[in-house]
This record gives C-alpha cells, sequence and structure tokens, in this order.
C-alpha cells in the first residue's frame, strides 16, 4: 500500500484547462518564487485572452483598481539587448531636439509588477533567452549599459508557451527558470471580462493587499510529500522539488481560514493537490509486501515476473542458467516485431515533457570542444604547400629561415642570419570544405548486395563539391566492441579508409540507435563550430531498421542480460526525431532501404522519423541519381 497522503479537492482540479490555469496564475502573483509560467501546447489564438487574465490578476495583487492590469512586454526571435534594457528618449535642449538613453522594459524603473510574454519560447533570441536566465528566479539584478547603472529587485512574470515536442530544442537551464508548468492543448476561454472564469472569493480575499499576509508554517510531512511525487533523477537538482513545494505553499495560502489568527499550515494534502494541478505524474513506490504472505494463486508462473522498465512485458523463464538470450546474439529467439511509432512518446499533460524527448548525448558531447580562433583570413584550411610571402600574414619561420641560410655567404658569411624580404615565405592552404557528407552503413543489412552502384551519386556529389565524409559504420566486422558503432572522418572521397569501409564484412550486433547518435553529434559540431561559414550536410542512412542493440547498452559495453525486445528500434527513431530537429534548410537525409524481408515496413518508419524520403537500393535503375529521384518524388 502506498504511504501517499489522502488528498483532497479544489476548484482549481477539475478537468477544465482554463480552472487549472486561472489558479496556476493566481500562484504565481500570490508566490514571489513563482515568477515564471511555462503553458505547452497552448492554442495561439487564445494567448492574448491569457496575458490580459495574468495582467488582471497581477493588477489585483498590486492593489490596482478592477479591471485594470499591468504593463506587458512581448520578446520574440527579434529582439535584441537594445530593446530590453535601454529606451531612447528625446527632449528639446539648447542644441534643439536631443537623444538620450533611458531605462528599458526590464531594467526594473517600474513601481509595481509588469508581464513578459514569449509566445514561442523555442524561437526566442539570445538575448532574450540571456534576460530570462539573469533575471527568473532572481533576488537582484545589476545593469550596466550605454551609461545606464540600476540595481533593483525583479519583480517582474514572465509567461512563456512552447509545443511539446519542442521541449528538447529548448536549453535545460532555461526551462528550469520557469517553476509553474503546465500542459493546456484544449484551453477554451470564455468570452467576456473573464476569460479564465471569475475568482473565487478565498482567491480575491487572498490577493487583495489588504489583506495580511499570514506566514504560512510546513507540516513535518510537508516535505517528505514532495520527494514522493518526484521522480529520483541524480541530474534534475532540486528546481522541481523547489518549484512544487512553492506551488503547495501558495495553494495554502489561497485555502485561508488561519485557526484563531495563528500560521498557515502546510501539509501532505497541499501538495498532492499542486502535483494534480500540474499533472505530475507520481512515481509508484509501493512497500514489498510482508514476509510471510500467501503464495501466487495456482496457475501461475513463479518464476516469471513483469519488467519493471517495460510495463507488460514478462521475462522468460531461464531455470538455473541466465534470464534470456541476449537479443544482439545471431541465435536470438526473440524477434522484433512490429508496434506503434508513438510507443515511448511523450503523453499528454506531462509538465516535463524534455524527459521523454528521446535519449541525451551522453556525458562526452557536454564537454565544451576546445576554443579556436579563426585566425587570419590566410591562416585558415591545412597546409597544402610553401609560396613566396605576398604579405606578412601566415609566415612559414622555418622555410623562411632556410631560404635566408642559402644566401648567408653572399651575404657577410658571420653574424647573425639576415632575412631579406626576398626570403619571407608563407603558407599555402587548401579551402575547407563547407559541405558534409554523413554516411551510415549498417554492414548487417548488405548481405549480398553490392551497394556501391546505389551509393555513387552520393560518392560523386561529395566529390564535386569537395566536401568532407563523415563514415559511421554499424554491425562490421572486426570491431572491437561489436555492441559500439564506428566512425572515422574522411577529408575527401579519396580516403582509402572510405573503400575498406564499403568492402567490410558484416558482424553480428546492430548498434543502429548508437550510430545514429554519431551521427548527430557529428552534424551538431559541424553546424555549430564551423569556421568557414554555413555548413550543408548530407546524411545517408543505408540500412533496414533492424536495430537490436539499445542505447544504453552501447553506452556501457556490456551486454543485456535479458531479451530487450524493440529496444533499439525504439530508440533508433527517438534519435532520428532528434536529428530532425536539426532542421531542413541545411540538413538534407536519405535512408536507402536494402528491401529485405520480413519487417519491411522498418525503413519507412526510420524515415519518416528523420523527415526524409526513401530510395530502395536493389532496384535503383542504373545511371540514374537515386537521391535526385527521391527529392522529385517528395516535391511532387
Amino acid at each position: 500500500m502506498s504511504g501517499r497522503p489522502v488528498q483532497t479537492q479544489d476548484p482549481g482540479e477539475g478537468d477544465d484547462d482554463s480552472l487549472r490555469l486561472l489558479a496556476a496564475l493566481v500562484c504565481s502573483a500570490l508566490e514571489p518564487s513563482l515568477t515564471g509560467v511555462l503553458l505547452f501546447d497552448c492554442p495561439p489564438q487564445h494567448l492574448a485572452s491569457v496575458r490580459e487574465a495574468f495582467a488582471q490578476v497581477l493588477g489585483r495583487a498590486a492593489g490596482h483598481p478592477s479591471g485594470l492590469t499591468v504593463p506587458q512586454t512581448v520578446l520574440d526571435a527579434a529582439t535584441v539587448d537594445e530593446d530590453l534594457w535601454v529606451r531612447p528618449r528625446a527632449h528639446r535642449g539648447p542644441g534643439g531636439i536631443e537623444f538620450t538613453f533611458g531605462p528599458g522594459p526590464l531594467a526594473g524603473t517600474g513601481k509595481g509588477p509588469q508581464v513578459v510574454v514569449v509566445p514561442d519560447l523555442a524561437r526566442l533570441s539570445v538575448p532574450g533567452m540571456r534576460a530570462a536566465v539573469q533575471l527568473l528566479g532572481a533576488d537582484t539584478a545589476t545593469l550596466e549599459h550605454s551609461g545606464i547603472r540600476n540595481r533593483w529587485r525583479p519583480h517582474a512574470r514572465w509567461l512563456a508557451c512552447c509545443r511539446s515536442e519542442d521541449a528538447e530544442l529548448i536549453p535545460p537551464h532555461l526551462l528550469d527558470r520557469f517553476p509553474v508548468r503546465l500542459a493546456v492543448p484544449g484551453l477554451q476561454p470564455r468570452p467576456g471580462p473573464d476569460p479564465l472564469g471569475s475568482l473565487p472569493p478565498e482567491w480575491s480575499a487572498a490577493l487583495d493587499p489588504a489583506t495580511p499576509r499570514t506566514r504560512v508554517t510546513l507540516t513535518d510531512s510537508f516535505a517528505p510529500a514532495v520527494l514522493q511525487h518526484l521522480e529520483d533523477h541524480e541530474s534534475d537538482g532540486h528546481r522541481r522539488a523547489l518549484a512544487l513545494a512553492r506551488i503547495a505553499r501558495a495553494l495554502a495560502r489561497l485555502d485561508g481560514g488561519a485557526p484563531l489568527g495563528g500560521p498557515l499550515r502546510g501539509t501532505a494534502a497541499h501538495v498532492g493537490r499542486a502535483a494534480r494541478l500540474i499533472r505530475l505524474r507520481t512515481v509508484d513506490r509501493s512497500e514489498p509486501p510482508p514476509e510471510g504472505s500467501p503464495e501466487p494463486q495456482a496457475g501461475a508462473r513463479p518464476d516469471t515476473a513483469p519488467d519493471p522498465l517495460r510495463p507488460g512485458s514478462v521475462r522468460p523463464s531461464g531455470g538455473g542458467t541466465e534470464p534470456g538470450i541476449p537479443v544482439h546474439d545471431p541465435q536470438s529467439e526473440v524477434p522484433l516485431g512490429l508496434g506503434p511509432v508513438t510507443e515511448g512518446r511523450p503523453a499528454t499533460g506531462n509538465p516535463y515533457p524534455e524527459d521523454n524527448a528521446g535519449p541525451g548525448p551522453d556525458r562526452a558531447a557536454l564537454r565544451a570542444p576546445a576554443r579556436r580562433t579563426a585566425g587570419a583570413r590566410a591562416a585558415r584550411g591545412p597546409v597544402v604547400g610553401v609560396r613566396r610571402a605576398r604579405d606578412l600574414w601566415d609566415l612559414a619561420p622555418s622555410r623562411t629561415a632556410m631560404e635566408a641560410a642559402k644566401y648567408r655567404a653572399h651575404r657577410g658569411g658571420s653574424g647573425p642570419l639576415q632575412i631579406y624580404p626576398q626570403d619571407l615565405r608563407g603558407y599555402v592552404r587548401a579551402p575547407e570544405p563547407v559541405r558534409v557528407l554523413t554516411l551510415l552503413l549498417d554492414h548487417t543489412c548488405r548481405g549480398d548486395w553490392d551497394w556501391s552502384a546505389t551509393l555513387e551519386p552520393f560518392l560523386h556529389w561529395a566529390y564535386v563539391t569537395r566536401a568532407s565524409v563523415q563514415v559511421v559504420e554499424v554491425g562490421g566486422e572486426g570491431e572491437a566492441n561489436e555492441l559500439r558503432a564506428g566512425a572515422f572522418t574522411a577529408r575527401s572521397t579519396r580516403d582509402p579508409r572510405i573503400a575498406a569501409a564499403l568492402a567490410r564484412g558484416p558482424g553480428r550486433a546492430t548498434p543502429l540507435a548508437d550510430g545514429l547518435d554519431r551521427a548527430g553529434h557529428a552534424l551538431r559540431r559541424a553546424f555549430r563550430h564551423h569556421r568557414a561559414g554555413p555548413v550543408e550536410a548530407l546524411l545517408v542512412v543505408v540500412t533496414d531498421g533492424r536495430g537490436n542493440v539499445p542505447l544504453a547498452v552501447s553506452r556501457s559495453g556490456v551486454p543485456s542480460r535479458g531479451p530487450v525486445q524493440r529496444a533499439g528500434v525504439d530508440d533508433a527513431l527517438a534519435v532520428a526525431d532528434r536529428i530532425r530537429a536539426l532542421g531542413r534548410s541545411r540538413l538534407h537525409s536519405v535512408v536507402v532501404d536494402p528491401g529485405r524481408h520480413p519487417y519491411t515496413r522498418l525503413p519507412a518508419m526510420l524515415a519518416e522519423a528523420l523527415g526524409c524520403g526513401v530510395v530502395a537500393g536493389r532496384t535503383a535503375p542504373a545511371g540514374r541519381n537515386p537521391w535526385t529521384a527521391s527529392q522529385g518524388a517528395k516535391r511532387g
């Protein structure tokens, strides 16, 4: 039996999204620490009604007359620093009309609160994100810009909207700044002056500045109840626990009715109401059955138990041997099977959709790359030779000294080495490639198929455009660890390692998810840290989609002790979703289907997750570019 306390119902816990949202806005206005409200899947046509309702609630809390709202500021993708911190002002001076700078809308010059509205948090500009991180939850803020110096305590409330599928595009430290999160896909505001409904009398009394703000005393069961409603993730920190506790404390203020004028009491029931308000899914921490429990019913198998990581799955009995055969073994007895593509996707109403956005990058990818300046225009690219210097940029010191030493005897013989202008030598550098071909080869899907003819058009494109080639090999013969994918980067298609990779034989395991993950990391590095300008990348995935190694197994390098079923396929689809989020303006993807039976739908599912087309590998006509054909089919 679970040890959670019995929870009661309040007016803001119904199925109506309007009442829940109104309760969340009132809690943000009452609690000083709840400065950010993030709405997932809010209909864009109803954002104006929500921001007006929030402004009215803040105006009531600030003591403004009924119907009077607080100032509002909108931030979008075009917001720059000058729009946030400074504001030009015109005045008449001795020489005529003069312009000076004054504090901007976020500089804290107002006497009361304000509403900062972000219609799409995933497309907020970098200055807007920087302002949100600096102001949300901060006790004090300092401004030094254009001769303006100001120090203040932020009182603004932020109201942001975002789609659930775009949560993985937002930096985690920015998402953590919004303690109040609600998913309101079915929001339907009411017509009239109160689009989210009228305030109950006790809420209006709690918002009234004339009402004394009684201190909330937390009971002994308050903190344990907060921990019971949260998952045990080491990387989450304490922000979620603090957010849930602060929402529960605000709900305790809304209850009012302190006994005999004493302090209000925050109990475990308020924590449960706060969890239901934001639709927080509670972890099931059922107590283990006591010793001496009755035996299982007749017909039940005592040696089988459901897998806690996959609901509904059953581990096969193994007797005295290992519990099951790993699916990456060539003699696996567990079939892959087909299932819905949406399995494992984030459920509707989750206040933390970034947790289910797919497998995140490994720890090595979280390290900041070594900073390397672009240097002068002549110091870019690899050195391919030396020539007589035309200027003083990118000189070759060794060759310059060697050139001066040849004429040392003619110029005087003894003494220090004399270098004349005609002795200067400079490096000759090749231009850096601005196009990238990322080739993912699944060796286990090839069989007797000669894929050279199918891949020739893509390699020809890389050769003509002088693109660099990134090769990711999955399931190749002779790998140091068959549970992990191998990768290398070639400067051109003439690298002999590419021909060796195309001729490599198949192995036993297929770590497809790890191969896609490595390809995604390589593409992100090319897009973010390329020095020569924008990068156009082509991703070619040659696979039958039968990934039988989960991503967690690839990262650990230890074989699984039980059947993984569809875990490898699901991880590959989740990683493909993350690659698709890089955008189609600079990334073009294509999946080459070898046409293996059964499970012919797996390549199409992978192509759908990548947002690209499928090319038939074995039936491609001779002399025809399969990539051009697939692009024409998509346009048609």
